[in-house]
């Protein structure tokens, strides 16, 4: 074998961790809790959304792009819907602040918006992703 066989393949990894997204978030909308439950839940997920969003933008997606330039409408619309999603966290975090109403009909807002943005970044990214040897720092 040689020294540039894949460990890890990196689409297979997004699809994981996507899942969980996926999973965290059918957990908030189905779940009852309430008050600071329901407020600590909503953020944590939110917080690690961003936190995966904010490292996409920032890393993989300009090595992407760099290295694959027939990605470049791929990933502007990807960094458009970041934006969407950033937006609807945002309005949770507010409807949160302000008491919790209305907080359920804007995760059912944000699970439709998210899954369409999940769908698409591994439909766009997984095939490439899977083909890389690495990753660049931080992404």
């Amino acid at each position: 074998m040689t020294d540039e066989r894949r460990l890890v393949a990196w689409g297979d990894e997004l699809i994981k961790l996507h899942d969980g997204f996926r999973r965290d978030l059918a957990a908030l909308r189905e779940s009852r809790p309430a008050g600071a439950d329901l407020r600590t839940h909503c953020l944590a997920f939110c917080d690690a959304l961003h936190l995966h969003h904010e490292g996409e933008d920032g890393t993989l997606f300009p090595h992407l792009g760099a290295e694959h330039p027939e990605l470049a409408g791929a990933l502007t619309r990807l960094r458009a819907e970041h934006q969407v999603v950033s937006r609807l966290m945002s309005r949770v975090r507010a409807l949160l602040d302000a008491g919790g109403d209305g907080v359920r009909a804007e995760l059912d807002r944000l699970a439709t918006e998210l899954e369409s943005h999940l769908d698409y970044e591994e439909e766009q990214l997984v095939p490439i992703l899977n083909r890389m040897l690495t990753l660049p720092e931080g992404a």
